[in-house]
């Protein structure tokens, strides 16, 4: 895993927060976006907040690699409001940790490159509950370990794995 120095976003809205220490992340596994036709391929690096780099991304390369499995997700970086699953507004009014660039909507992997094998959290918890264990508690272990708190949510059919803001 190779992490750059970048810049801010420059994506709307005007009042979204800023990304402490933003970074771009080359992963060292393969990268797939979850689409409604399936995994497509991600060719590009992740903008992220450093400590997000540091622990879930570097647990994430590290333990997928180890088992030749590509990274399928859902979104990292989204500057917009706390929502619900079904989309609807937390209440109170928070930014997610989407929009601090410190989460992803983790979908699932992908087995030894073939897309064709793509194992989803809901399989996860059936086929591979050690593994999906052992990433939620890397992960939540990473980031108490910097001394922040870790939101990990359970979305049915994705796993969210974020920093709570600093």
């Amino acid at each position: 895993m190779r992490v750059f120095p970048s810049k801010q976003s420059t994506l709307p809205p005007p009042d979204k927060p800023l990304v402490l220490n933003p970074v771009l992340v080359e992963m060292d596994v393969p990268m797939f976006y979850m689409t409604e036709r399936g995994p497509t391929p991600w060719d590009h690096k992740v903008f992220c907040g450093k400590a997000f780099a540091d622990t879930v991304l570097k647990q994430l390369n590290q333990l997928l690699k180890e088992k030749n499995q590509a990274l399928v997700h859902i979104g990292f970086y989204n500057p917009r409001k706390a929502r619900k699953k079904d989309g609807t507004p937390i209440i109170p009014e928070r930014w997610s940790n989407h929009a601090y660039a410190e989460a992803v909507d983790f979908k699932g992997v992908i087995l030894n490159g073939d897309v064709d094998s793509f194992v989803s959290i809901k399989n996860m918890k059936a086929s591979m509950p050690d593994q999906l264990a052992l990433i939620k508690a890397s992960c939540e272990s990473a980031i108490v370990a910097i001394r922040r708190k870790a939101e990990i949510v359970d979305e049915g059919d994705w796993l969210h794995i974020g920093l709570w803001p600093s």
